[in-house]
């Protein structure tokens, strides 16, 4: 289940791609393309791959650089940019609205118990991993 179900849609900022728009991309994924057609994301990469962000630390960055332009790019990086930055957006606005704000602050917090670290490695060790417990006595 997605957080939205737990919290409501109007509380939660999804971005990014949907599971089948991942699978139609990946057919054809080329991220240059895509940070051709965005100047906010041409500026972005811009500022990397100038060293702006790392003049004392020369070509520190590079292997991300490649990896996010890289069409084999397993997470697709490039392709969630501008949903990204829409989704900043949202949340820039909704946070103005200090009412709402606090609203979706104390609607996100009471359904968080869903997200507990406890319940998250079961269902991984449950689904994924099968792992036998191991007990621990504890000995002071």
């Amino acid at each position: 289940m997605i957080t939205s179900f737990y919290v409501g849609h109007d509380n939660f900022f999804l971005f990014g791609l949907t599971e089948e728009q991942v699978e139609e991309l990946s057919r054809h994924y080329d991220p240059v393309s895509i940070i051709h057609q965005d100047e906010d994301l041409q500026r972005v990469m811009n500022l990397l791959e100038s060293g702006h962000f790392n003049q004392f630390e020369p070509n520190i960055f590079d292997d991300i650089i490649a990896s996010v332009k890289s069409p084999h790019d397993p997470w697709m990086t490039i392709a969630d940019f501008r949903s990204y930055v829409n989704a900043q957006n949202h949340v820039e606005e909704a946070y103005r609205d200090k009412d709402h704000w606090t609203r979706m602050s104390i609607l996100n917090c009471a359904a968080s118990g869903k997200f507990s670290t406890d319940r998250t490695i079961a269902d991984y060790n449950n689904d994924i991993w099968k792992l036998t417990p191991v007990n621990i006595n504890n000995q002071d």
